[in-house]
């Protein structure tokens, strides 16, 4: 890995200074799978990104189950105005160990630093604007796709960092209205339905090929 890479991976690592702006208070997503309640999720959203940069951060934590869980993650994204992906962190909490994944956009490229009991790697992933951070199991994530969707369909590749895995599909905006809620239909590698409220924070998600659906608690 070169200097560049590695200069951003020490940044990474440090901790992040508080968002300039108080996010809104957390909305909760009840997660189902086959009809069946497997998990929760609480996100906040907020303008501002740490050290008093222009953004947005996304900052939630899941549990599975929602009682009682086995397994918990906390997710941090924060995005540039425009959307670039400026940081993320994600930190898996289960009977195996804990696991710290970090990553941020360099260009062209998308470096991903991973630290788990024991071990420790880095690597560098194809990025760019139409690049999206995405995981299985933390759905608020994709507030990223919501916002860059468009009416002629956007075409958009997700990255798990967790799994390593990489999904291309088109994220298409079926309402236009400003300052509405918006309904995205995702074709693809990852198919469904994506809809989000006026604050852009997402209100359900359906994915039918891992038969779960993602709804607001409230």
């Amino acid at each position: 890995m070169g200097v560049r890479a590695a200069a951003l991976l020490l940044m990474l690592a440090r901790p992040a200074a508080p968002a300039v702006a108080q996010a809104d208070a957390p909305v909760t997503l009840i997660v189902q799978q086959g009809g069946k309640e497997i998990g929760r999720e609480s996100f906040t959203l907020s303008q501002g990104r740490g050290r008093g940069a222009a953004g947005t951060t996304l900052s939630a934590t899941a549990r599975y189950p929602a009682t009682v869980p086995t397994t918990r993650l906390t997710a941090l994204l924060e995005r540039t105005p425009e959307f670039a992906i400026a940081k993320f962190q994600l930190d898996v909490e289960s009977p195996s160990g804990t696991t710290v994944i970090l990553a941020a956009g360099s260009g062209a490229r998308l470096i991903v630093r991973t630290v788990a009991t024991g071990s420790e790697s880095g690597r560098e992933l194809p990025g760019g604007p139409d690049v999206v951070l995405l995981d299985d199991d933390v759905h608020s994530l994709y507030t990223a796709v919501a916002d860059l969707a468009t009416t002629s369909g956007k075409r958009l590749t997700a990255v798990f960092p967790r799994s390593g895995n990489r999904a291309s599909f088109t994220a298409r905006l079926e309402s236009t209205a400003p300052g509405e809620a918006k309904s995205i239909a995702l074709t693809g590698d990852i198919a469904g339905t994506l809809l989000t409220d006026r604050q852009g924070r997402l209100r359900r998600l359906e994915l039918p090929a891992q038969n779960k659906v993602v709804t607001r608690a409230d």
